[in-house]
């Protein structure tokens, strides 16, 4: 009994200990923990300023890259602001007489075509055209040609401005403005050919001189024709018709040649004096050679000519011809009128 009373005390005094050793446990862990909790709170305040400090920058970074786009704007705006237009170059310069040459051939084509025959129209039908119908039809035809002419002014003046900026690009003059003074110069020619009055436009415009000789050599024939302002009614802003300088006198067309004193067969003309001539004529007359030279055989003409000088012409030889026909249609009409009698 003695010694069950020893053990069981013995196994108390372990359990006093043992639960005295947990209340110390407990007692001390909210210490630690306390602790702890100091260690974690120290160690989230670093964190959360670092976060801070890191929101703190982003705006100034935002700002930095806004001011480097404003300056990349900048330098590409820079630039168009203060572009200008270059001089034109001589390499630029040279395509504008290019551009004036097919003016100029555009122009030639006008003249050498449409114009020649509405001339070749107009002398047919004054020629077989009878009462108010021919003079409406020959009316239009000049009203036709007269714009003819309109257009041929206008088609030279493109050719002299273009001409005209070219010599100033050669003369080192720095055009800036080309299209600009093209215009410019363009309207300035078309204003002060539209200011012109009728007379100023075509009395003195071969083209029309030949087309309207056409028609009155038919109707009126071996008769000189008038100076056109006498056909042309007289405008403000032209000459008195009482000026000597206005007043030129017409001249008669003649087809004979001065060697033969036949109708021309065959014409060639001289670049010498503008004498024509038959070509077996005038061939037979200065001789084999090509270069020797001879008086002018035309009435009056002092210069020497040589058969280089001379070259065919057609166009004459085409009035020639009919010119031959209705002397030949005069002739029939005369002799039928001698029978009748």
């Amino acid at each position: 009994m003695p010694v069950a009373g020893s053990s069981r005390r013995t196994n108390n005094a372990r359990r006093r200990d043992l639960s005295d050793g947990i209340e110390e446990e407990d007692s001390r862990r909210p210490e630690r923990e306390d602790v702890d909790d100091g260690e974690d709170s120290d160690d989230d305040q670093p964190r959360r300023r670092a976060k801070a400090v890191k929101k703190e920058k982003k705006p100034n970074i935002h700002v930095e890259d806004d001011k480097e786009e404003d300056d990349g704007e900048e330098q590409f705006e820079d630039p168009l602001k203060n572009f200008s237009d270059q001089p034109l170059g001589k390499a630029q310069a040279v395509k504008l007489v290019g551009m004036a040459s097919d003016w100029s051939m555009t122009r030639q084509a006008v003249r050498g075509g449409t114009i020649n025959l509405i001339t070749d129209v107009a002398s047919s039908v004054a020629e077989f055209g009878e009462g108010e119908k021919s003079q409406k039809v020959l009316s239009d035809l000049d009203t036709t040609m007269r714009e003819l002419i309109d257009a041929d002014s206008e088609l030279t003046a493109q050719e002299i401005v273009l001409n005209e900026i070219n010599q100033k690009v050669n003369l080192k003059e720095d055009i800036t403005d080309v299209v600009e003074r093209y215009e410019r110069e363009m309207k300035n020619k078309l204003n002060a050919y539209k200011n012109k009055t009728t007379r100023q436009k075509y009395a003195k415009n071969d083209d029309y001189v030949k087309f309207k000789s056409s028609i009155y050599e038919v109707q009126n024939p071996d008769t000189a024709m008038p100076p056109l302002t006498d056909m042309i009614p007289r405008e403000d802003g032209d000459d008195s018709d009482d000026d000597d300088d206005v007043q030129v006198g017409g001249i008669t067309q003649d087809y004979r040649c001065p060697l033969t004193l036949t109708i021309l067969v065959n014409p060639l003309t001289s670049m010498v004096c503008h004498h024509s001539f038959s070509a077996d004529a005038i061939q037979e007359f200065l001789g084999p050679s090509h270069t020797t030279t001879k008086k002018c055989p035309a009435s009056g003409c002092n210069k020497y000519i040589c058969l280089n000088d001379l070259k065919d012409d057609k166009e004459l030889a085409k009035k020639a011809k009919d010119a031959a026909r209705r002397e030949r249609m005069r002739e029939d009409d005369s002799d039928e009128e001698d029978v009748v009698e």
